[in-house]
């Protein structure tokens, strides 16, 4: 899972591992190791009524009712974007999407990423 962070908006590009992950386990994370502690991420499944989003201890959990879930693995959409109300009054944007891979070369390894939809269009 990839992660980025931007002023209220955090946007998870989930691999095909993760997309299993998802559906078989219903959770899927990612863990930093920072010095002697950790930074983690969740998406996970949940018997809720609304989507939600948690800063606990060392990591942030985002929530998803169970049915929006499974609605979106078995769709074949591309994504989802929600918006989430912080006590603040602020509001949170979280985009969650499939991880393309990448359509020039990266010393990246992209391998479990899925194709581009772009890969055979000449730009």
């Amino acid at each position: 899972m990839k992660i980025r962070l931007r002023a209220n908006s955090i946007r998870y590009r989930l691999d095909k591992i993760d997309m299993e992950l998802l559906e078989t386990v219903g959770k899927v994370e990612s863990i930093t190791h920072i010095g002697t502690g950790t930074l983690h991420f969740v998406i996970r499944g949940k018997d809720i009524p609304a989507p939600t989003a948690k800063l606990e201890h060392d990591g942030v959990h985002l929530l998803l009712p169970i049915p929006q879930l499974q609605l979106w693995i078995s769709s074949g959409d591309v994504g989802f974007s929600l918006d989430i109300p912080n006590a603040d009054g602020s509001n949170l944007a979280i985009l969650v999407e499939k991880d393309f891979k990448c359509l020039t070369d990266r010393a990246e390894d992209d391998s479990e990423s899925f194709d581009n939809p772009m890969a055979s269009k000449n730009c």
